[in-house]
């Protein structure tokens, strides 16, 4: 962790695992921003972690200019973004997902990542600080009880697993905690059944424990797994296999100009303090 004083900023940050990174951070000696979608509840959690509060939609990538506004009011450097909102949809078959529930879920889960990494990475490549996302092992296996949900999070395990080298080279690190089947109110009506199973259930406060050792730098690797009665530790992918070309495959290049695009634009006005 840095020696100097800086912010952090937390979404989702007034639910269970959400609330516990706030705790964390602040007993580290961060100025913690709780930055959630339900006003009221993001500022009953800033006041009991001695933190600031800032209510937006993360899908909407307007309003990060909000969160943009919170960290330069601070007057510090931000040097720790936890992009922790998420939503679950709960529905197995595909064929009956509300299109309103599928478009809210690839918002907060895969928006709010995009669009907080756009608005905020500036701000962590000026502090050398971190930036990881609150992923789940939903974005490493199948889930057939909620397939939807799992695309939303192998998206984003694909997203740092593929940026994370562009933004080490700005000293920016990134990083995905993938846990189990997590205790909080996510779980919704489907706590009885997994109660009933005897299923374990992994604790917030180990996640966050995760997500803060991300944060501030203690654990280094891209993509973190956190199961129930175990440590944290780093997921290993397999390879994939190589083309039968009868010369070596070469490596890419970090750049390659496929498809169109634009050129890049910081999509939120920076304000100093």
């Amino acid at each position: 962790m840095s020696s100097s004083p800086g912010c952090a900023l937390v979404t989702g940050g007034a639910g269970g695992i959400g609330r516990e990174v706030v705790r964390r951070l602040a007993e580290r000696g961060l100025r913690v921003i709780v930055a959630d979608i339900d006003a009221g509840a993001a500022r009953r959690t800033a006041d009991e972690a001695g933190a600031s509060a800032v209510a937006f939609d993360v899908g909407d990538p307007d309003a990060w200019a909000e969160a943009d506004r919170a960290v330069a009011a601070t007057g510090l450097p931000l040097v720790a973004l936890v992009l922790n909102a998420g939503v679950a949809l709960g529905e197995a078959e595909v064929l009956d997902v509300d299109p309103a529930a599928y478009r809210r879920a690839w918002s907060v889960n895969v928006d709010g990542v995009v669009h907080g990494l756009r608005a905020l990475v500036p701000r962590l490549a000026e502090a050398g600080g971190h930036a990881v996302v609150t992923a789940s092992l939903a974005g490493l296996t199948a889930v057939p009880f909620d397939p939807v949900y799992a695309m939303t999070k192998h998206a984003v395990v694909g997203l740092v697993r593929s940026y994370a080298p562009a933004l080490a080279a700005r000293g920016v690190g990134l990083h995905a905690v993938c846990p189990g089947l997590v205790d909080t109110a996510m779980l919704g009506a489907a706590r009885p059944e997994l109660d009933r199973l005897g299923f374990p259930l992994v604790a917030a406060s180990d996640v966050a424990r995760a997500l803060v050792a991300c944060a501030v730098g203690d654990d280094p690797h891209e993509v973190v797994v956190v199961q129930p009665g175990r440590d944290p530790l780093p997921y290993r992918f397999a390879g994939v296999p190589g083309g039968r070309t009868g010369t070596p495959m070469p490596a890419l290049p970090s750049r390659l100009p496929i498809g169109t695009r634009r050129s890049r634009q910081n999509p939120v006005p920076r304000e100093e303090p």
